[in-house]
């Protein structure tokens, strides 16, 4: 019988070794945020990004969707029943390892670099004033550019039913960032798919992720039209080397309001509109009900309309799934979980308030 064995040649206890030590330089250069930034983020990640890019974004397919299936056959024809259950153990530690080995050094030390609200010099905090200002803000620019595409204030924005002319627009938007105070290079290269497990993402709540092991930026197909530009942009963001979710939101939300094309525009708008208006709730109720009397009814209906949409998919599974995705993410450096989107507001309502 043929056997595939993860790590050939090699004795399984020089490699456990090996795999340990190299783990243990991992887990200590990530106390230092500088050196992530500056050697990794920025020079390391970002040409060996490129190769990865280039050749799997010329695929037509998903070559990390395809991998995640394959991997429970490795695992099991790497479980030999010859082998002692010693042996067997030896062998999924170091094909665990190893995972974990590349996982770091492909894409997720990114989640130690410096983080972008210092690099933008941005406070920690804001003033519930402020929150204010800037919701009101966003409401009017959300109103006029669902105005300009309406012609009514009352009608919903309709995007178009073509997911091509949606996905070039995203991806032109995020290429126009180049040379940005906080994205210091040239137009990315795009690794973009739809991904596989588009139906399993619906029920599990998920619009969109990346592969850190191909850095492929996957949209999830079910999604509402009116999600999917800033989907995008923010895996593009994930796929650039910003890891945090608050960071690839921000990134997103901003390459979508600097968009030219006025339905990015709006999808970015809308999402940010929503976080500061969630934050607004929690502090200043009263606010928010006199604020929320402004929105044009053409914009809560295309919020409603989404939310009825992705409605459809609701199970009692899915906060398992999000639980899971927040462990993960605190292990990665991100102490408020799941939460960590919402700290976008952070970065909006300092980055709009700070004079440009």
């Amino acid at each position: 019988m043929l056997k595939t064995n993860i790590i050939p040649v090699l004795k399984k206890q020089f490699i456990l070794f090996v795999f340990f030590f190299i783990i243990i330089f991992l887990e200590l250069i990530k106390f230092d945020s500088n050196l992530i930034e500056n050697y990794y983020s920025t020079f390391l990640y970002k040409y060996s990004s490129s190769v990865f890019l280039y050749i799997f974004g010329k695929l037509p397919f998903s070559v990390g969707d395809i991998l995640y299936l394959l991997t429970p056959f490795i695992i099991y024809f790497n479980i030999n029943k010859e082998n002692t259950r010693r042996k067997n153990i030896k062998n999924l530690l170091c094909f665990l390892m190893l995972i974990y080995i590349i996982f770091q050094f492909q894409w997720g030390l990114n989640y130690h670099r410096t983080p972008l609200k210092d690099k933008l010099l941005i406070e920690h905090n804001y003033s519930t004033k402020s929150l204010i200002n800037i919701t009101d803000l966003f409401i009017r620019k959300t109103n006029n550019t669902q105005e300009e595409l309406s012609k009514n204030d009352t009608l919903p924005v309709i995007f178009s039913d073509n997911n091509k002319a949606i996905y070039n627009a995203s991806i032109k938007a995020i290429q126009a960032l180049k040379k940005n105070k906080f994205i210091n290079e040239n137009a990315p290269l795009i690794s973009l798919k739809n991904s596989l497990f588009s139906t399993p993402l619906s029920y599990m709540g998920f619009s969109g992720y990346i592969n850190p092991f191909t850095l492929e930026a996957h949209i999830n197909k079910n999604i509402p039209k009116i999600q999917i530009p800033t989907t995008i942009l923010h895996e593009i963001a994930h796929q650039m080397g910003y890891s945090a979710e608050n960071e690839a939101n921000f990134i997103g939300i901003i390459a979508s309001i600097e968009s030219k094309d006025n339905l990015v525009n709006y999808s970015g708008n809308i999402l940010a509109l929503k976080y500061l208006l969630n934050e607004l709730y929690k502090v200043d109720k009263l606010s928010y009900d006199l604020l929320y009397l402004k929105i044009n009814k053409g914009v809560i209906k295309n919020i409603r309309e989404a939310r009825k949409e992705m409605d459809k998919f609701n199970n009692p599974l899915e906060p398992y799934f999000k639980n899971i995705f927040d462990y993960f993410l605190k292990a990665n450096n991100q102490v408020n979980g799941i939460k960590s989107y919402n700290l976008v507001v952070n970065l909006l309502v300092n980055y709009y308030t700070s004079p440009k």
